[in-house]
């Protein structure tokens, strides 16, 4: 597992070579899908942390657009972002909250926390193919 770190100048780019494989939140076929453009992007607490700001269509049909931030953990899950309907009017206001935001996490500790839980999953869906794996033996005898 790779930290964030700066791969672009274009926020695009670098949104799509930091969150690829982690999440498609980013991927060209889900910004098409959702009318959605990435204006701003950034790597935050040093790598634990990844941020964006987008231009985002609030109707189907791209008439009426508006403002969000999202924030991403180590594993690309979207920690935080504001529903369609709570955006905002400027891609500033986007900013200043998506700040306020981020300095109200601690990255540190929900690394941590995110961690454990992966560890978890992982664990869980082990035993699971482990067990799996038994009940071919039984139903080839």
């Amino acid at each position: 597992m790779n930290l964030y770190r700066s791969e672009s100048s274009n926020p695009k780019w670098n949104a799509q070579r930091n969150l690829s494989g982690r999440t498609h939140y980013v991927d060209d076929d889900t910004l098409r899908f959702h009318k959605s453009r990435i204006l701003y992007s950034t790597v935050v607490d040093n790598g634990l942390m990844f941020a964006l700001i987008e231009s985002v269509a609030v109707v189907m049909d791209g008439s009426k657009r508006g403002f969000r931030y999202a924030i991403f953990d180590i594993f690309g899950d979207c920690i935080e972002r504001p529903k369609l309907e709570e955006r905002y009017a400027t891609g500033e206001k986007a900013r200043r909250a998506m700040w306020d935001t981020l300095n109200s996490i601690n990255a540190k500790a929900h690394t941590f926390a995110a961690i454990k839980a992966q560890e978890q999953r992982y664990k869980q869906e082990m035993d699971e193919l482990r067990n799996r794996v038994r009940l071919l033996d039984k139903k080839a005898a």
